[in-house]
């Protein structure tokens, strides 16, 4: 799967480019004070992609991304996504790759 990875102000934005197997976006969000959220868009009415869960990490990592995301896309595109994610970290996030821990 090919993710394309954008930036709109504090958001990194990761959308499976057209072809895909999966149609979810994930948007990681560092704007506030909170902890960084990530949230998961899937396809709804008309179209449009609508808000299905969020989920804050106070240290994310590829792991627990993958665990969160296996119970709303299944562990194949769970995989791919945390895979995408954690080849392409969001600038604002204090991501921790895999094996770095």
């Amino acid at each position: 799967m090919t993710v394309e990875r954008s930036y709109y102000g504090h958001e990194t934005t990761y959308a499976p480019r057209h072809g895909a197997d999966i149609s979810a976006t994930l948007i990681f969000d560092a704007s506030g004070d909170a902890q960084a959220a990530w949230k998961i868009l899937l396809p709804g009415p008309g179209g449009r992609n609508d808000l299905y869960g969020m989920q804050e990490f106070a240290a994310p990592d590829a792991a627990q991304l993958r665990a969160w995301l296996t119970s709303i896309v299944g562990p194949n595109q769970a995989a791919e996504l945390a895979e995408a994610v954690d080849a392409q970290p969001p600038h604002q996030a204090a991501w921790v790759r895999q094996g770095t821990e």
